[in-house]
């Protein structure tokens, strides 16, 4: 019986592959190898972030990795609202505005239907900030759900992870607590723990947004109003600071904004946080993971390299924060973390071939 989950069914490719017609000779003769395929890697952004910017910020990484390699970049389908960005190409996205299921969930399903609709077959998934987390989330389903000796990807490659939520209801923590949501827990996920570590939970730091009026900061008030409607959902609708100096219409003078943003709908929303605590399901390929020192999500990142097999994880910290290093000791080191995982995996770099 597979567990609860939110489905999203996938389209049927209009893909046909048509059989080679080769002749005995043909294919057993080795004076005509087939050329082996370039290593593709499948890349995911940051929240806020976007692929163009991706690729920008992995450039000093590629330039020092095979150059025939094929980098592949996915946009997330949701804008972010409270982006300065103009639209196009340069807008900014996410994969999820909020990690619950129902979400995470409809984020599984566009990047498979990217890889079934391309067809091409990956070699490296790799992510940065929430791309990195949905890539794990991603490797944990596959050995938590279907058992899979092999996973279609040999090598996850995770920039500065925050941990990983699931798409089912019978994993991890129910930390709908966590994001604001009280009241009687329903009994689809009531046999899920509660208490999520107090490292896991978000800081001021944390929950930052941009100001559209100024261009500059909003910071979570955690002033957390609800309301019930007719039909007994509890919504939950949070306040926020503009820090400002100049102040605007709405939040002159105290500060606090008149405005109130309604997030989700608290009964029918369910968040399941993977943790090594309560999870036992594990990455099993191997596994490269860089974080910044300076980086407030770093003890999520560390979390999330307890869900993989031990003996094949490689580390790099840089001098950073939630970023990605592009020079001096702290790319050098990034670099030989990549290089190890690649080892590891049996990925070839050109000197070896």
């Amino acid at each position: 019986m597979p567990d609860t989950a939110f489905s999203s069914p996938l389209p049927s490719p209009n893909i046909s592959i048509p059989s080679p017609n080769l002749s005995p000779a043909t294919k057993s003769s080795d004076e005509h190898p087939p050329t082996p395929r370039p290593v593709r890697v499948l890349c995911l952004h940051g929240y806020s972030s976007n692929g163009i910017l991706l690729e920008k910020h992995l450039q000093p990484i590629r330039s020092r990795l095979p150059q025939s390699w094929e980098w592949h970049y996915i946009d997330g389908d949701h804008p972010v609202p409270l982006s300065t960005s103009p639209p196009g190409e340069h807008s900014c996205r996410s994969y999820y505005p909020t990690p619950d299921a129902h979400h995470i969930d409809e984020a599984h399903s566009q990047v498979h239907l990217y890889t079934l609709l391309n067809g091409l077959g990956y070699d490296i998934i790799l992510g940065f900030g929430q791309g990195a987390a949905l890539a794990a989330s991603i490797l944990l389903h596959e050995q938590r759900d279907w058992q899979i000796g092999e996973s279609e990807f040999k090598l996850g490659v995770f920039f500065s992870s925050t941990i990983p939520y699931a798409k089912c209801l019978q994993a991890g923590y129910n930390a709908r607590h966590v994001f604001g949501i009280e009241g009687e827990t329903p009994e689809v996920v009531r046999d899920r723990p509660t208490d999520v570590p107090g490292e896991m939970l978000p800081t001021e730091e944390q929950n930052r947004f941009r100001c559209q009026e100024h261009e500059t900061v909003w910071e979570e008030d955690f002033n957390v109003v609800k309301r019930v409607d007719k039909d007994g959902v509890v919504w939950r609708a949070e306040t926020r600071l503009c820090m400002s100096l100049e102040g605007h219409e709405g939040c002159r003078g105290a500060r606090k904004t008149d405005k109130i943003v309604v997030v989700d709908k608290g009964e029918r929303t369910f968040y399941q946080m993977f943790h090594p605590d309560v999870e036992e399901a594990r990455i099993q390929i191997p596994t490269v993971h860089i974080h910044g020192r300076n980086d407030p999500w770093r003890v999520q990142g560390r979390a999330l390299m307890r869900m993989c097999d031990e003996d094949k994880v490689q580390y790099a910290i840089h001098e950073g924060g939630h970023e990605i290093p592009g020079w001096g000791e702290d790319l050098d080191d990034v670099v030989e973390a990549i290089r190890e995982g690649l080892k590891e995996a049996g990925i070839p770099l050109e000197e070896d071939e």
